[in-house]
């Protein structure tokens, strides 16, 4: 039976009746493309995705509800009184937000776009350039809005309330490191983590102490069938960096929020893409319940069965099968893939792919999701 409870079960390890599938984002079939969300998901009312969606509505699988509260901004957390944005239209396919950080001394700038048919923001100008900016987010004091939680929470309680039970509404709550690195350039951030280590280290303290202030401020009001989600720290992996960065700027900071998080009693998720064999071992130790994606080469650098032997059972392992192949393999390949997880059936396994449609889905790929959701009845009942 799909059920909240029983995904969450899955997720802490607990024996199941069957492998449960989960579809991740791009499968709301609650959304509005033909009204309120037709500028970025009018590419919804295709009829090819909607053969997708209506295979997923037939079949037994946990659909995924994501939330990215802008409660844990990844501005370094910086108070939301202080982060002021402006949608405005450039033209028919594009749309610029643009936003202000009103700090105690200056104000940052952004600007991130929103393309027509694309179900994702691109950050296009980012609000440091150098390291007084970053110093000047940290020297800026961080107050909760009280109206802004509570608002937040009826928001949940009311997308929970209104979707049947095996949609998965997933809170998430950037990693630490993650808030920092979105507010500069990619370059910068490597540049930084070498040049600037004290400074980020000080930063990581300061983000993961404002972030469990507002879990104190937010979680109590929370439904208790929902499950958070933590992650987004693929750039501490290899070949961005080696992969002992995961213990240096991940694992003491994302191991208090998660430490947090479960006081109130719900499980938590990791999201880290890429070379992950090291990784997912810290993801153990730092006392995440379940991991995704867990990527083979090319992508990643660690097969579901390596995984299952870093883990020891102490980690659940979402997976996999990944974009690349969904999009480009053969039908028989793909169910191929799906045989292949039937060998973990008895591990801490949850079926998922690496990531979901944001835009436009081409006839393969509905192709290749069906022959998936075919082949894994057939392998799991």
């Amino acid at each position: 039976m799909l059920t909240r409870k029983n995904f969450i079960t899955a997720m802490r390890g607990g024996k199941m009746d069957k492998v449960p599938l989960l579809m991740r984002e791009g499968f709301e079939y609650w959304w509005d493309p033909k009204g309120k969300d037709e500028f970025r998901a009018g590419w919804m009312n295709d009829p090819e995705y909607r053969r997708i969606i209506r295979a997923v509505k037939e079949n037994d699988v946990y659909i995924l509800c994501q939330d990215q509260s802008f409660l844990f901004n990844r501005f370094m957390m910086t108070s939301t009184d202080r982060i002021k944005m402006i949608t405005k239209d450039i033209n028919e396919n594009t749309k610029d937000v643009f936003g202000e950080i009103h700090m105690k001394k200056g104000t940052l700038k952004f600007r991130d776009s929103i393309f027509r048919n694309q179900c994702t923001q691109w950050h296009m100008e980012v609000p440091i350039e150098g390291v007084e900016e970053m110093e000047g987010l940290l020297d800026t004091a961080f107050e909760i809005n009280e109206d802004e939680v509570d608002q937040a929470a009826k928001d949940v309680w009311k997308t929970v309330d209104r979707l049947d039970e095996r949609v998965i509404y997933q809170f998430f709550v950037p990693s630490p490191i993650v808030t920092i690195s979105r507010c500069m350039s990619f370059e910068m951030f490597l540049e930084l983590s070498l040049t600037e280590r004290e400074l980020m280290i000080d930063a990581l303290k300061e983000i993961t102490r404002r972030q469990m202030l507002m879990l104190d401020a937010v979680a109590p009001k929370l439904p208790d069938n929902i499950v958070f989600w933590m992650g987004g720290s693929e750039q501490c992996t290899p070949p961005m960096m080696n992969p002992e960065a995961f213990d240096l700027f991940v694992e003491p900071y994302d191991t208090q929020v998660v430490k947090k998080i479960k006081e109130y009693g719900y499980a938590v998720g990791c999201h880290c893409h890429g070379k992950v064999r090291h990784a997912i071992d810290v993801m153990r130790r730092i006392g995440y319940d379940a991991t995704e994606p867990v990527e083979p080469e090319p992508q990643g650098n660690v097969s579901m069965k390596e995984g299952f032997e870093i883990t020891q059972g102490q980690l659940t392992l979402i997976g996999n099968l990944e974009w690349a192949d969904l999009e480009l393999a053969s039908e028989e390949i793909i169910r191929q893939k799906v045989r292949a997880l039937k060998d973990f059936k008895n591990e801490r396994l949850i079926v998922a792919s690496s990531a979901g449609p944001i835009t436009t889905v081409s006839k393969k790929l509905v192709d290749n999701h069906l022959a998936w959701l075919d082949e894994y009845q057939k392998v799991f009942g």
